[in-house]
């Protein structure tokens, strides 16, 4: 097999040994370069079976159980995915809106969130909620972006949602066909900020509307991350279901 060069972070590593613990998949037996905090490890054609390469990920896989078991909250009802109403997709809305309006920049502006089902992998069934199950829910390193929008992409994203079936909002609900808020803030201001990934900020899931904003402030904090802390805080969810879309 052809030689190949990966260079990995001990974080990425252990994130890596953890996907493929997720998805029961074997690591490749083919000869490579390790690169681990600048601790070179070669491993030459002869090391071309899974046993040696087992070996080698073992402590990784062995610390990364242990870490992601860690119990971090729980939920007393069922988050789950789905349409047109997704309570699990809801929930992380209304959590990205929180942490929105916690900082200084967005206390006094009309926020909402949008965000896809496909980015979801996993449901939080009631019970103790670890860490791994947050991965298991957000396997992708997607980032928080924040984008001004002004209302007339409204229609556009009305259209999407009937389109799409639905997917998961917060800040405000679709009904009749219609994207309503709360308030007239968003209608006095003439724009609301919407907090979403850098995947559908950049019109990943065919999400255009989020084109050529009014502004856009990038921010380095992982949706991961985020509901790992939102969970820790919250510690016990009792979010009921309710529906934010209707036709």
């Amino acid at each position: 097999m052809e030689k190949f060069h990966v260079r990995l972070s001990l974080n990425n590593m252990k994130k890596i040994v953890f996907l493929f613990f997720l998805i029961g998949a074997g690591l490749t037996a083919c000869s490579y370069h390790l690169q681990i905090n600048g601790s070179q490890q070669n491993i030459d054609g002869t090391a071309n079976t899974s046993v040696e390469m087992d070996s080698m990920v073992a402590p990784y896989r062995r610390e990364m159980l242990k870490e992601f078991g860690v119990v971090i909250g729980s939920t007393t009802t069922n988050l789950v995915t789905g349409r047109p109403n997704s309570s699990l997709g809801f929930w992380i809305c209304d959590k990205l809106i929180q942490q929105a309006k916690d900082s200084s920049i967005f206390k006094n502006e009309p926020v909402v969130a949008f965000i896809n089902i496909g980015g979801l992998r996993a449901d939080l069934p009631a019970g103790n909620i670890t860490v791994g199950d947050i991965y298991k829910v957000m396997p992708f390193d997607n980032r928080v972006v924040y984008l001004k929008l002004s209302l007339d992409r409204l229609p556009e994203m009305e259209t999407y949602l009937k389109e799409k079936g639905g997917e998961p909002i917060g800040g405000f609900k679709l009904l009749n066909g219609k994207l309503i808020f709360p308030d007239n803030h968003a209608k006095e201001a003439n724009y609301f900020w919407v907090v979403t990934s850098d995947f559908l900020a950049n019109g990943g899931d065919n999400m255009f509307f989020f084109n050529n904003p009014l502004e856009r402030i990038e921010t380095t904090i992982l949706f991961r991350d985020l509901i790992i802390e939102a969970v820790k805080k919250e510690q016990k969810i009792t979010f009921s279901g309710e529906e934010r879309i209707n036709w």
